[in-house]
């Protein structure tokens, strides 16, 4: 004999499916009032209403930048860097920021590309204190000896030596770049 979705015997007084019809009934009247929610925003008023938001997309153009020996007095150097690179490509220094920085450790001969990584890991504090450019990037880091930055193979060093390897976020027209090097 078939069974009626859960409804007990065939020929039942019907009181069992009600529970079921109320169910269903206060289901549907929850999507519908879900559906006819209506969501407000209010929006500031000004001058600053008007203007959107900068958007910016990340370049992938690396390129490499030594880390100083003395890293809390070297954020002159690393800024100075970064500048260098902005103009070399024609952006303006409002348009264009540090967006991800790729910090290489050096490792010696004894030791494994870890040590290198664990130095770089170390030395990251230390970097981002030292300028108010590399306070709010994306920063990783790696141990190597070399490392290839924008089709160009560039020594990291030994023990003790780091590069950072930078990519520039960039606010304008969309950028066409070569990003298969």
């Amino acid at each position: 004999m078939a069974r009626r979705f859960g409804f007990g015997k065939k020929g039942g007084s019907g009181e069992d499916g009600a529970g079921w019809i109320y169910a269903d009934l206060f289901l549907a009247l929850m999507v519908v009032g879900l559906g006819s929610a209506v969501i407000t925003a209010s929006s500031p008023s000004g001058p600053s209403a008007t203007t959107a938001p900068k958007t910016f997309q990340l370049s992938c153009a690396e390129f490499a930048v030594r880390v100083p020996g003395n890293v809390r007095g070297g954020g002159s150097q690393v800024e100075t860097a970064v500048a260098s690179e902005i103009a070399k490509r024609g952006w303006s220094p409002d348009s264009s920021k540090p967006g991800l920085v790729i910090v290489m450790g050096g490792f010696s001969g004894s030791e494994s590309p870890g040590a290198g990584d664990g130095r770089a890991r170390s030395l990251l504090p230390a970097l981002r204190a030292s300028t108010p450019l590399l306070q709010q990037v994306e920063m990783r880091t790696g141990g190597a000896r070399s490392v290839r930055v924008n089709g160009i193979d560039t020594t990291v060093g030994s023990a003790g030596s780091y590069l950072m390897v930078v990519y520039l976020l960039f606010s304008g027209p969309p950028l066409t770049e070569d990003c298969t090097r």
